[in-house]
């Protein structure tokens, strides 16, 4: 079976995908170097549909952390007690930021949350999407091969910067015209990911230049 070619999409393209993929309730996962604005684009998606986005740092958690801990209900048997911070209703995003940095056994805690909308006891609302954001396994900084039963879960989006949605949005957000001009004369510069500099220049770090 020949391989299927990925499409890259820049992230106005990818922010229609991510609604269709809410509406649709298909878990959505977005890849692109660091610095892009993944999580922001998820955000302000979350925020344009009227959806909470809660932020689950995965690369923070234990596998406990998802499971929860076991407690005797009085049938003596083993229940679990979910963690507080798993949505109990209403309607959002849970949105598992950086999640191929986490270890393998928490990315394996995910398989059930995502495909199923439960861990052990605990029920997803149905109000509630599962999205995630990764990093390219080519950008080093960490990063935990994804199992393939894992990403299986997924509709895959890879996001890369494009000018013109970064003016766009640069213009809107108040950042200066002074970074906005200079970036239309050296548009190469929005954008320069290096494995090995501890600074590179990024949509993010034109923010902070702002």
């Amino acid at each position: 079976m020949a391989a299927v070619a990925e499409v890259t999409l820049k992230p106005s393209e990818a922010a229609a995908a991510l609604v269709a993929c809410l509406h649709a309730n298909q878990p959505a996962c977005l890849w692109g170097a660091p610095g892009i604005g993944k999580s922001q684009l998820v955000q302000q998606t979350a925020a344009t549909e009227s959806l909470a986005c809660y932020d689950l740092r995965a690369v923070l958690l234990d596998p406990v952390d998802l499971r929860g801990l076991p407690h005797l209900n009085g049938d003596g048997r083993t229940h679990w007690a979910a963690p507080e911070f798993l949505p109990r209703d209403g309607s959002g995003v849970l949105f598992l930021d950086e999640l191929n940095r986490a270890p393998t056994l928490v990315q394996n805690a995910c398989f059930q949350l995502v495909l199923d909308r439960r861990l052990g006891d605990y029920v997803l609302p149905d109000g509630w999407r599962v999205v995630a954001a990764c990093n390219r396994e080519s950008d080093g900084g960490g990063i935990s091969r994804m199992p393939s039963a894992l990403a299986n879960r997924f509709t895959h989006l890879n996001v890369e910067p494009d000018l013109d949605d970064w003016c766009r949005w640069a213009l809107g957000a108040g950042i200066e015209p002074a970074v906005i001009a200079f970036l239309r004369f050296r548009p190469a510069l929005l954008h320069q990911f290096s494995r090995d500099a501890r600074a590179f220049p990024t949509p993010r770090s034109w923010q902070f230049v702002s």
